[in-house]
């Protein structure tokens, strides 16, 4: 990787504007100028509605990318086999461990969060050093080491932010409050972690300044500009907002504003998984398996979503679970999809890699949409071949089903519920209430929420009825309080004293 390739030609792998757009993060740096003009007018309007949507259109198919390329081919599956298979299974006991066990659940949750700042940071600069290799440009280790510490130094930044008391959920795209688990902080220090956040800052800096001078003097701006824009994409997506929030300077702006974090990290993920789209959409066009476009995506939408609706619908409580989905299940879900999509990624991303780097590093001309369609080979007769045609149907109308389970279950939430509230259509909340029990959906936090916009209209009998539903699918001291509060109102004494003290053993603070 120290060495210029000789002989380059293509320095793009799709064309400038698509590359500098998806892969280098233009398009994130366009849709946070207009967050920052419109402020809440995009997230209270369209963006509340669109982005859970847009999450699940962009983001399940980036995870669905890496199901591919590691078990789509029965190669790549045995040069894997000890993440495809062993690791894989050591991610799911402990996640079925964690299910059950407050303790691992929580552990696994900030292993996550923790990983996860580091995920992006190490894609933006593997692209980086991708568009360098491509453009012929020369990489000594004292060239690449200030770049590789920018990149590293920006995810130390984050990662002392975490550890030292920041909201977790500003840096993962994953919220987990009113959930079971919780993130475990290392706890560094205030007084230390202040001290060392600034040293690093400092070399950060530093870095960042020293790479740029030592790229300058082997290539134009030009030809950096990637690079540059990738650079300026990790700072806007970790580093800047860290900082402002950490020293309470966002004046205003509500991107980077504390309490809006968690709500705009979403549109970084997006960002991140767009990227990712786009690097394993062009790497998966030099494979036999390639057929277009659009039989990739649907490909990858559908085995992202059958690796994240099985293990909530195999662990839902019915079955082998404890927990209501978004009173903790969701949350581990998550995280362990994650990690084993890092496990993964760390494995097979690799530019030192033969395959990789023949088509990741060695500029050409890319191929025409179907040039390098191998042709159709007729389908194996036998018992083995059928067997084989029939798993691989099953798995792909596993996977349609998982998708029209995620999708039902955000329309429910969005229209159904979110929608519905606002309106006061009481009658439709309780629609997308049951349907989304059906789907293996019920919230215990649905039910406090269409208790409460009972009571607002006096139908307390009711609105008793909704709280004592939420504590029937997991004991919450928000609903105890609910149910004290409302006996309360009808000086019936002794209930709402029992409630209180139920509320206060769940939650002493």
């Amino acid at each position: 990787m120290a060495t210029a390739i000789p002989g380059t030609t293509g320095r793009w792998l799709y064309g400038p504007a698509s590359d500098l757009l998806f892969g280098c993060g233009v398009w994130y740096l366009l849709a946070l100028a207009a967050f920052v003009i419109a402020d809440p007018a995009i997230r209270t309007g369209g963006g509340a509605t669109i982005l859970p949507f847009l999450v699940l259109v962009f983001s399940t198919p980036h995870y669905g990318a890496t199901l591919l390329r590691v078990y789509e081919r029965r190669e790549d599956r045995r040069a894997y086999t000890y993440f495809a298979v062993h690791a894989s299974l050591v991610i799911a006991a402990i996640f079925a461990l964690g299910v059950h066990n407050g303790l691992v659940g929580s552990l696994i949750l900030t292993v996550y969060f923790t990983w996860s700042p580091w995920h992006y940071t190490g894609q933006n600069y593997g692209i980086a050093v991708m568009f360098l290799r491509r453009r012929g440009i020369d990489l000594p280790a004292r060239v690449k080491r200030p770049l590789y510490a920018s990149f590293i130094l920006s995810y130390a930044l984050t990662f002392l932010a975490l550890h030292s008391g920041a909201r977790a959920s500003h840096y993962a795209p994953v919220s987990y409050q009113d959930a079971t688990y919780s993130f475990m902080p290392i706890g560094f220090p205030e007084a230390w972690a202040e001290f060392v956040f600034i040293g690093v800052g400092v070399m950060y800096v530093a870095a960042l300044a020293g790479s740029a001078v030592l790229l300058l003097r082997r290539a134009s701006p030009r030809q950096l500009a990637p690079v540059a824009i990738l650079a300026l994409t990790q700072a806007l997506w970790f580093t800047i907002p860290l900082w402002l929030r950490r020293w309470e300077l966002d004046a205003g702006i509500e991107p980077w504003a504390k309490d809006f974090g968690a709500y705009y990290f979403l549109w970084i993920a997006i960002g991140h998984a767009v990227q990712y789209l786009w690097i394993t959409s062009f790497y998966a066009r030099s494979g036999p398996t390639w057929r277009g476009r659009t039989r990739y995506f649907a490909k990858a939408i559908l085995a992202g979503a059958a690796i994240w609706a099985l293990p909530a619908i195999v662990f839902a409580p019915a079955l082998l679970g404890r927990l209501p989905f978004e009173a903790g299940l969701s949350v581990l879900v998550a995280a362990t999809v994650n990690i084993h999509h890092f496990v993964l990624d760390g494995a097979i991303w690799k530019l030192r890699d033969g395959r990789v780097a023949r088509v990741l590093l060695r500029a050409r001309e890319s191929p025409a949409p179907d040039a390098d369609r191998p042709p159709r080979r007729p389908p194996r007769r036998g018992l083995g071949g059928r067997f084989r045609v029939g798993l691989s149907a099953s798995v792909w109308v596993t996977g349609a089903v998982c998708l029209a389970i995620m999708f039902g279950a955000k329309w429910e939430r969005e229209v159904g519920v979110r929608q519905a509230l606002a309106a006061g259509d009481l009658a439709r909340v309780r629609q997308a209430m049951d349907r989304l029990a059906w789907l293996g959906r019920e919230s215990p936090k649905l039910h406090m929420a269409l208790g409460r916009a009972l009571e607002r209209q006096q139908r307390e009998g009711l609105a008793l009825a909704e709280y004592e539903q939420s504590l029937d699918l997991h004991p919450g001291a928000p609903a105890w309080f609910a149910i004290g509060a409302l006996h309360l109102k009808r000086q019936r004494w002794a209930p709402a004293a029992e409630a209180f003290e139920a509320g206060v053993a769940l939650d002493p603070g």
